[in-house]
């Protein structure tokens, strides 16, 4: 180390002193061995730094670097015409007006460079080689050919006006140079900055040297070539050491840049997921309270046992209209996490038949609403109980259905699900498909080889629609984006292909499509759903509609919400039925009626001012009188998982907003074990056989009358005064009304004919 760093001195101190003795010997042979270092010095920065360029990200040295080039050859000619050298015979005088114009040529050349940090501008190679051939080729004809450079040495008398006063406007250059070197520091590293700074004070004291000599072997003359010598050796130091010795100073500071950029990159796009993380968290809780008031009214109405079949319908619409709304949103939350990472599987034990069934009777009034064929067909050898994430499952199976039927305009949807082995035929008789999971996919879930059997099920979802062309087939995957004609017409936000991918990745499967325009699609997945050793629990259904009340003890219920609207849903569900509810506005409010009610179970939101259900939840975990009352979330919160919820918060469950009633319901019952009142359903709902009554003539009429002219409307409306004003005209109400539903207007008149006979 410390003789690499000495080395430098230890070789230059015998090469000056050498190049001084030979001065002595013969002063020409020391121009000629001094000015030729230069030129190979100037040659070799323009060598090193073009074949450097791409390390050397500095417009500034690759511009001297190509002029330097130039420089080098002026002064060969100045070497060569130099006087004693009897090369030029007409004139012994040109090496001055050579070294007058190299040295014009550095100096502006130093200067003009500066212009490519000040504008941005990329140095273009042939552009800068161009110019500088112009330039070298007018000082040339201008000094041997036509004459009419100045002449800058005169024998006997020394230098001219012109030689001294260029010397001068040559420092002011070099100075001014150096004063922009100073502004733009930064551009430079220290030691390329340090010896560019060196090189121009030194070519400054040689330029002040040669304004004095008189003879040109001269003692100023010499100490003015040995300041060239060092000026071009702190050049040769700034960039060819730069570029060649320590390249990998360069590598390595680009990466450092590199990495610091990519750091600076990372951490702006993890404060942006950040911010869209809160932003949707936000934008979920304010869409999901307006919409649990919506949907939680909508259910509490259809619990009335008075309703008109009108008002049902209306109801109808109206949740059918906000759970469309809220599985927009679900889907945006869905591809948020999913990016974000965050989206986990719940795995749990169900019956896959039934759960099947179930999702195949959904398509099944879809398919026969828009008036197409819908077939399941589920192989006999399937598990009878499996584990896996049944809601996510469901939402992929639902989506490729849906949207098969949603494409399909005649012809039908089919449904199939049977065992895979992993061989990637589509279907028995079919021929090849896919090529099943692909490799490197991780599982969410590893079976226990003790209690689950793997078991890979192949669901396939074939259509007879509109097909998607082979070039668009990749795009369906990609979110917010639909493709073909149909964009224009067909509702949704193109999130649902992405997300049931996503989660068929997730669940250790791929899923594959083959279609063609116009001759249909077909969707299909492999997964591995573990066969359960024991059968899980079957659900009772119970029919949440006609519960009334508790038997026994009435429960006391605190609602803890800082919205009204969502509050008043659970009072006015609770309430008729005979629970004691209390409400508080934010969890300190909440601990301080807890204390004071003493409920017997707790709803608590967790977004709320003053305290929020987090804080309020933990204080009654940790309040002795307090800590066996039950505490349910109830949240519109969608930044963490509902495990993640529970662990946080210590309460007993989660239930998401918007509020199901039949959630509620099932809640309360498992977690206060109550046992339900229910109503006798009256009148037509009884099982009962009910006799048909025919209102009078002139009702008939009316509705004939409707019926001629189409007014479907018309009929719905007389049909409800008719339900209104005597039951027992229900069976006659409800016959007229499915016709009236289905638009079936002949069969209507056909009826009603039969009536009036």
């Amino acid at each position: 180390m410390i003789w690499g760093k000495y080395l430098n001195g230890l070789v230059g101190i015998p090469f000056l002193t050498g190049l001084y003795l030979t001065s002595l010997y013969n002063y020409l042979l020391f121009h000629s061995l001094a000015e030729i270092f230069s030129i190979v010095v100037a040659c070799g920065i323009f060598m090193i730094a073009w074949n450097s360029r791409k390390y050397i990200k500095n417009e500034y040295l690759i511009f001297i670097a190509i002029a330097y080039l130039f420089i080098a050859g002026l002064d060969i000619l100045h070497t060569l015409g130099y006087k004693g050298m009897q090369i030029f015979a007409d004139y012994d005088y040109y090496g001055n007006q050579l070294w007058i114009a190299a040295r014009y040529l550095e100096s502006i050349t130093l200067l003009a460079a500066f212009s490519f940090f000040h504008t941005g501008r990329k140095v273009k190679p042939r552009q800068v080689f161009l110019l500088y051939t112009v330039i070298f080729s007018l000082f040339v004809a201008s000094i041997f050919y036509w004459k009419v450079f100045p002449i800058c040495f005169i024998e006997g008398k020394g230098l001219t006006p012109f030689k001294k006063i260029s010397e001068y406007i040559i420092c002011l250059i070099l100075l001014t140079d150096m004063w922009l070197l100073f502004r733009y520091r930064e551009k430079f590293e220290e030691n390329v900055f340090r010896l560019l700074v060196c090189s121009l004070i030194f070519t400054i004291i040689s330029e002040l040297a040669f304004t004095f000599y008189i003879s040109n072997y001269g003692f100023s003359n010499l100490v003015g070539h040995y300041f060239k010598i060092f000026s071009f050796y702190s050049i040769y130091k700034a960039i060819i050491e730069t570029g060649i010795v320590k390249p990998y100073d360069i590598i390595f500071r680009e990466l450092l840049m590199k990495e610091t950029h990519l750091k600076e990159a990372k951490d702006a796009a993890e404060a942006a997921n950040r911010a869209k993380s809160e932003f949707l968290a936000n934008m979920s809780h304010e869409l999901r309270t307006p919409l649990n008031g919506v949907l939680g009214y909508a259910q509490i109405l259809k619990r009335e046992g008075n309703l008109t079949e009108s008002r049902k319908t209306g109801l109808d619409v109206i949740e059918r209209s906000g759970r469309h709304l809220l599985n927009l949103i679900n889907e945006v939350l869905d591809i948020s996490k999913i990016e974000a990472k965050k989206m986990e599987l719940h795995p749990s034990d169900f019956l896959l038949p039934e759960f099947l069934t179930a999702i195949g009777k959904v398509i099944e009034i879809q398919a026969q609403h828009k008036g197409i064929s819908f077939q399941a067909e589920l192989a006999p050898d399937l598990p009878r109980a499996v584990q896996g994430d049944e809601k996510r499952l469901n939402q992929v199976l639902l989506n490729l259905m849906g949207n098969a039927v949603k494409f399909t305009h005649r012809g039908g949807v089919l449904f199939r699900v049977a065992r895979g082995e992993g061989q990637g035929a589509r279907g028995e008789g079919q021929g090849a498909r896919g090529q099943g999971q692909e490799e490197g996919e991780v599982s969410a879930h590893r079976p226990s080889p003790i209690a689950h059997r793997p078991s890979s099920i192949r669901f396939q979802v074939e259509d007879s629609g509109v097909g998607i062309a082979k070039d668009q087939l990749e795009d369906i995957f990609s979110p917010f984006k639909q493709v073909g004609e149909h964009t224009r017409t067909i509702e949704g936000t193109g999130l649902g292909l992405a997300i049931s991918r996503r989660l068929v990745r997730l669940m250790g499967g791929e899923l594959h499509v083959e279609s063609a325009s116009g001759q249909g699609s077909v969707f299909w997945f492999d997964i591995e759903l573990p066969e359960s050793a024991e059968l899980p629990e079957i659900r009772k259904s119970e029919d949440y509609q006609h519960i009334i009340g508790v038997k026994g003890k009435q429960p006391k219920i605190l609602v803890v919400d800082d919205r009204g609207e969502n509050r008043i849903v659970l009072v006015d569900l609770l309430s008729p039925m005979g629970f004691e509810v209390m409400e508080a506005v934010h969890g300190r409010e909440g601990i301080e009626k807890a204390s004071e009610f003493q409920p017997d179970l707790i709803f608590m939101d967790l977004v709320m001012p003053v305290m929020d259900g987090f804080e309020a939840t933990r204080r009654i975990r940790n309040t002795p009188e307090l800590n066996h009352i039950k505490v349910i979330v109830l949240s519109a919160s969608s930044s963490l998982s509902p495990r993640e919820i529970i662990v946080k918060s210590g309460c007993d469950d989660f239930i998401p907003k918007p509020v199901q009633v039949p959630i509620i319901f099932r809640v309360l019952k498992a977690h206060l074990k109550l046992e339900w009142e229910y109503r006798e359903p009256e009148g037509p709902e009884s099982g009962a056989e009910q006799v048909l009554v025919i209102p009078s003539r002139e009702v008939i009429e009316r509705l004939y009358k409707s019926a001629r002219v189409g007014d479907i409307m018309g009929i719905r409306k007389q049909l409800d005064a008719l339900e209104g004003s005597d039951q027992r005209y229900f069976p006659f109400a409800q016959e007229i009304r499915k016709l009236a539903m289905a638009f079936q207007v002949k069969q209507i008149r056909d009826a009603l004919e039969e009536y009036m006979l």
